[in-house]
């Protein structure tokens, strides 16, 4: 186990211990917040930023289409943060506080873990890849959490409407 595993599970560790502070339906409602505010976002900004630009004809139509993109993602992101939380309390004091907080670790693992990832593949494309390469060939995590966040993307991506690339696609577009 080299140093850059330490690191990794350190990090892990946090989000497990966040995930059962925080329990299934936080951390679930708050990430499908997110997800689906995107995706809801990414498909419906435009006609909400026409409707906002024909009605406030100070604002560019470029500038409503931002402000709806973030209006819809942020209202989307909220609600699901407010039903988690909402759920969580109900869990509190009842027999599904266990199933509660063991979600929570297991999204929590999947958090960090994805977390890492994500680290591991801007690292790789850095100007710093060398240096990398070298530190990831006495890793044992390191090899297995690079494809998170790839398997991660790509299965958002089948869920999202149109063309997506795949996430090996995307990344070679910016290499060094």
């Amino acid at each position: 186990m080299s140093w850059l595993d330490i690191v990794w599970l350190i990090i892990i560790f946090l989000f497990v211990i966040r995930g059962v502070a925080r329990g299934l339906f936080r951390e679930a409602f708050g990430l499908g917040g997110i997800f689906i505010g995107l995706i809801v976002a990414i498909n419906r900004y435009e006609v909400m930023g026409n409707i906002l630009a024909s009605e406030f004809t100070s604002i560019s139509p470029r500038t409503a289409k931002l402000v709806s993109f973030a209006v819809i993602f942020i209202g989307v992101a909220l609600l699901g943060g407010l039903l988690g939380i909402i759920f969580h309390k109900a869990c509190k004091y009842s027999l599904a506080k266990g199933v509660d907080q063991g979600g929570g670790l297991f999204l929590g693992l999947i958090e960090g873990s994805l977390i890492c990832s994500i680290v591991l593949i801007l690292l790789t494309i850095s100007p710093f890849s060398e240096n990398v390469n070298k530190w990831m060939r006495g890793s044992t995590l390191s090899p297995y959490l690079m494809k998170v966040g790839p398997f991660v993307y790509d299965g958002i991506a089948s869920l999202v409407p149109g063309e997506a690339k795949k996430f090996m696609e995307r990344l070679d577009e910016f290499r060094l």
